[in-house]
């Protein structure tokens, strides 16, 4: 069982420990035109013998490095369409997992993140500490939930447990030709008392400081609500789920 108290310390250090290494970030500044883009490539999120494609490209899976696969959940591929950098040109977003043919342990699991031209794609990163292997679940099983883009953003969720459950939701922006972590929720439930409505959940807006907090005290729900101030954003390129 993941507690919140535990999570909301990782996560403020790693704010902190950013802050150190990063100018402010002002929402409020219009997005990057695409010839910027191009330098996110030199994030090294992988290994240096991955070979990830640089140049434009019509199809999306030859930006998918070599001895990785677009992630196959349900029988649907894992992928999300929509306009990540407000230039009015649908993009992308998809979960790749690495090929492991010769061992029992669960393949690495990343991010990959496009930006769409009038005729072709650009890489913007391949973030490498986002997504759950599948085995990280619990006994709940493979833990990665959903992938999907909202009002702008790239929305990763994931879900696992036993009895108890523990389930999150990350939310990242591209601003200031730059990806950042924007929100976090976070929640745990015993399952055989409680259902993910009545779980505690404390919910971060992290460009504004807000945060909701939902207590389950003996089946009644109460909530908080305030303002811990704001902090220096987490690169997505910096992120890493392990220590949230």
């Amino acid at each position: 069982m993941r507690t919140i108290g535990y999570v909301l310390i990782i996560l403020f250090n790693i704010s902190l420990l950013s802050a150190c290494n990063s100018s402010n970030v002002n929402s409020s500044d219009p997005p990057s035109s695409k010839s910027d883009v191009v330098a996110n490539h030199t994030n090294e999120p992988l290994s240096e013998e991955v070979k990830v494609e640089e140049k434009p490209s019509k199809d999306i899976n030859t930006l998918i490095p070599s001895g990785w696969r677009l992630l196959i959940q349900d029988d649907e591929p894992v992928t999300t369409e929509g306009d990540l950098n407000k230039d009015g040109i649908t993009d992308v977003a998809m979960i790749i997992e690495q090929l492991q043919p010769n061992t029992e342990e669960a393949p690495e699991r990343s991010l990959l993140i496009a930006f769409g031209t009038n005729d072709s794609y650009l890489l913007s990163i391949i973030a490498d500490k986002v997504i759950l292997k599948s085995d990280e679940g619990g006994i709940w099983g493979d833990p990665f939930e959903s992938l999907s883009i909202d009002r702008g953003s790239v929305v990763v969720s994931d879900y696992g447990g036993s009895n108890w459950r523990w389930y999150n939701k990350y939310r990242f922006r591209f601003q200031d030709n730059e990806w950042y972590l924007i929100g976090a929720t976070m929640g745990e439930y015993f399952s055989g008392n409680a259902t993910q409505e009545e779980a505690d959940e404390q919910d971060y807006n992290l460009l504004t400081g807000d945060y909701i907090k939902k207590t389950n005290e003996d089946g009644k729900m109460t909530t908080e609500r305030g303002n811990r101030g704001k902090k220096q954003l987490i690169k997505l390129k910096d992120f890493n789920i392990e220590n949230m």
